[in-house]
């Protein structure tokens, strides 16, 4: 099965992008800039420069930048649009000072608005892990990544991060099914193939529900990980965390789906990580029956993925996202075809599905 996107050795990337898609000036924008600036002042940070719009990934939120001038403080600043009618602003909040307090390097909110979805945040930098990973900066980066990712593993569970529950999982499968396949794709799925989907699902369910929980970001991946200019992991987009599987994180940083790495450095990376996550007290597991948890993790975020990426289509107009659907498939397709029980599923995501992604190309 040929490669549907170009590679490097030892890495794949789909597409060079930026973080956030350039917004339309609305009114809102203004009123967010007038509250904006007048938080500054009161911060005492002097602006050297005029808003400009960011690109933004698949979320209602939408952020500007802004230069400033203010000895020992950052050199610029984010705004955040968040309508609160849809983001939970109070939660980020929340979570930002909680892994803050635990030296996990996130924003540092600034100043907030919550009625309004209006928020000022530290600006963590714009070189994402997806373009330190093709420098010489790319171990480095990654070890750092293992490093973050074990501070979130060994916060204590609180109350206020909700659990990943089996309904959530099985939801989040269902993208899968009626986004991609019956949607974008509009295949009318036999009793049969409802059947293997079904039976697929109830295999990655038991895998998740397995798992010890710990907290997990959710999307803890390429486009999220900021490599800072001190050499260390600044983490954005975590508003979602909640408690989950252990193996979820490192699922969306290996797995990831924007970059593929090579079996060979994934070997390493999750070793790597079974090192770290021992010597602080997260997990002792066989490396083999962690390997699968992983693996089978990772395909249930590939599935999910590939619904939300339609759905962005299909519901929202947004067609951002629907370049990375070949090449996600060919890594679920990958990843379940190294799996007794799910080489059936593999086989039929090459010969029934991927066909189909093709012609919509």
């Amino acid at each position: 099965m040929p490669p549907l996107h170009r590679h490097s050795p030892g890495i794949r990337t789909t597409h060079r992008r930026s973080r956030y898609n350039a917004p339309v000036h609305t009114d809102r924008h203004t009123a967010l800039y007038a509250w904006a600036d007048a938080s500054l002042a009161r911060r005492h940070l002097e602006p050297s420069g005029e808003w400009t719009p960011l690109e933004g990934e698949a979320s209602a939120r939408v952020f500007f930048r802004r230069p400033v001038a203010s000895t020992g403080q950052p050199s610029s600043v984010i705004a955040m649009d968040a309508p609160p009618e849809h983001e939970n602003n109070a939660q980020f909040v929340a979570l930002a000072q909680r892994f803050r307090a635990a030296g996990i390097a996130v924003p540092e909110i600034l100043a907030s608005d919550l009625q309004r979805g209006f928020l000022l945040v530290e600006d963590l930098g714009d070189t994402l892990f997806e373009a330190s990973y093709a420098t010489a900066d790319r171990e480095a980066a990654l070890e750092s990544a293992l490093a973050t990712l074990v501070r979130f593993q060994q916060l204590p569970e609180d109350p206020s991060v909700p659990p990943y529950t089996t309904e959530r999982f099985i939801d989040e499968l269902e993208l899968f099914r009626a986004w991609l396949l019956e949607g974008w794709l509009e295949l009318e799925l036999s009793a049969t193939e409802q059947s293997q989907l079904d039976d697929v699902t109830a295999r990655l369910i038991a895998t998740v529900e397995a798992q010890p929980r710990v907290c997990i970001h959710r999307d803890y991946h390429s486009r999220n990980l900021i490599w800072r200019a001190d050499r260390t992991t600044g983490v954005v987009d975590f508003q979602d965390a909640l408690w989950g599987p252990v193996s979820y994180d490192l699922a969306s940083l290996l797995r990831d789906c924007y970059v593929r790495f090579d079996e060979s450095e994934i070997d390493h990376w999750r070793a790597r990580y079974l090192e770290l996550a021992r010597a602080g007290g997260v997990l002792d597991i066989d490396p083999d029956l962690f390997r699968e948890w992983l693996d089978l993790t990772a395909l249930q975020r590939q599935l999910k993925a590939l619904g939300i990426f339609a759905r962005l289509q299909l519901r929202d107009g947004r067609s951002s996202h629907l370049q990375d659907i070949p090449p996600v498939l060919d890594h679920a397709i990958s990843v379940a075809a190294r799996y007794p029980g799910l080489t059936g599923f593999a086989d039929w995501l090459s010969s029934r599905v991927r066909p189909n992604v093709l012609s919509r190309r």
